[in-house]
């Protein structure tokens, strides 16, 4: 029979698992809140369109920081080229005509919104070069340069509803592209490059001579080839995917970390198949393999639907579910259109996008009216609060 002292050591060790006990509970609780924290986390972020105010002053981009900060807005994607021009300092193309030439709105803005934890994103248009009817008036002008490189439709056009555009198929344009790019990853601390206008404008566009003579000595035909035929639409899609491939390759090795995204086509209501969007069948924007194969980092799909609309606020959420369909193990912020729906519309999206899993949300446009000014106020009264800082992807291939 034990003796007194044993009941008391036994006791003190059954009092020692309780606290054991209760300890790893406790241990369990907070690996689980932080998990669950994590996962959480959301890119929270707004376009500003190089098309009006916003960033092109200094004191524009004190009141744009300042505006994010209060909204939540943890990444800002910002024009630095529209009409092959440049928003910040390069030798390659000429500035706009509403950018000082002594002030560089890409490095105030990183300057200003990396001190508020505020990431910020180069978003270039790709190969939309020029969006008037008349043609620039600046002879060097890459247009008035390389007319050589210019798309044309299958009847010759040169103009299209995006304006005038620069062929996928002809190599030289791709590699000057790609030195755009290359030069603003190596000489800025952004935290990514956002593409846009990365595709064609449509299924008649492509016809350069230089991109017909390249397919005709490929494939080995000498017929023009119809809009529609499987075979030159895909010759079509790999020209843009060269373009994304090229530059997710050479970025990647000099700066890693840095983020390629693009903005991508979510035209009319999303189909079952992703081979019947207009992004895959009519722009040859093949996103769905850019990310699958590890060339595209995020997905910014240009979901533009109306809230107000019972037909349209449906095919918003079509299209989320299509989007965590084909996210080929990569993060989609999914493009809200704000000024078409009111705050509580924009809302109503953001919280869709949340119960659909996927990663977060970009705003167009942020750029200074006073819908900006609403629409602030209702993300600010909004009850969750935003992260520190945007997530970094979680299953980027770079390291």
């Amino acid at each position: 029979m034990p003796s007194g002292s044993d009941h008391r050591r036994v006791g003190a060790v059954g009092e020692l698992k309780v606290v054991i006990r209760k300890l790893l509970t406790l241990v369990v609780a907070v690996v689980v809140a932080a998990s669950g924290s994590c996962v959480a986390e959301e890119l929270r972020g707004a376009w500003l369109s190089a098309w009006s105010h916003g960033y092109l002053t200094a004191q524009e981009v004190d009141a744009t920081i300042e505006a994010a900060k209060k909204a939540g807005i943890n990444a800002l994607f910002i024009q630095v080229r529209k009409n092959a021009d440049s928003c910040y300092d390069s030798k390659l193309e000429p500035r706009p005509w509403n950018v000082a030439a002594d002030f560089d709105p890409l490095a105030y803005t990183i300057e200003k919104a990396h001190a508020q934890g505020i990431q910020v994103h180069a978003w270039v248009n790709a190969y939309r070069v020029w969006s008037s009817s008349k043609p620039p008036s600046d002879p060097k002008h890459l247009v008035n340069l390389h007319p050589d490189w210019i798309s044309k439709d299958f009847s010759g056009n040169t103009r299209s509803t995006d304006g005038t555009c620069l062929d996928p198929g002809v190599p030289a344009a791709r590699d000057y592209t790609a030195k755009i790019v290359l030069d603003i990853a190596t000489r800025y601390k952004v935290d990514g490059i956002q593409w846009d206008y990365i595709r064609y404008p449509g299924r008649n566009w492509g016809y350069s001579d230089i991109a017909l003579s390249r397919y005709y000595a490929e494939t080995k035909t000498t017929e023009k080839p119809d809009p529609k035929d499987p075979k030159w639409l895909q010759w079509r899609r790999d020209q843009v995917t060269a373009l994304v491939k090229m530059v997710h390759e050479q970025v990647g090795a000099i700066k890693p970390k840095l983020v390629i995204s693009a903005s991508t086509v979510a035209w009319g209501d999303c189909s079952t198949d992703f081979t019947d969007t207009d992004a895959y069948g009519n722009v040859c924007q093949d996103w769905k393999s850019w990310a699958s194969d590890g060339i595209l980092d995020a997905n910014l799909p240009m979901v533009y639907k109306s809230e107000s609309s019972p037909k349209s606020a449906k095919s918003f959420r079509g299209w989320l579910t299509g989007l965590a369909k084909w996210s080929g193990g990569k993060p989609t912020y999914v493009g809200i259109e704000a000024h078409v729906s009111d705050a509580a519309g924009v809302l109503a999206q953001i919280e869709a996008i949340r119960k659909a899993g996927l990663q977060g949300f970009v705003l167009f446009a942020f750029n200074q009216s006073g819908g900006r000014d609403a629409l602030v106020d209702a993300l600010a009264s909004a009850a969750k609060p935003a992260p520190a800082s945007a997530p970094e992807p979680a299953n980027s291939t770079k390291n």
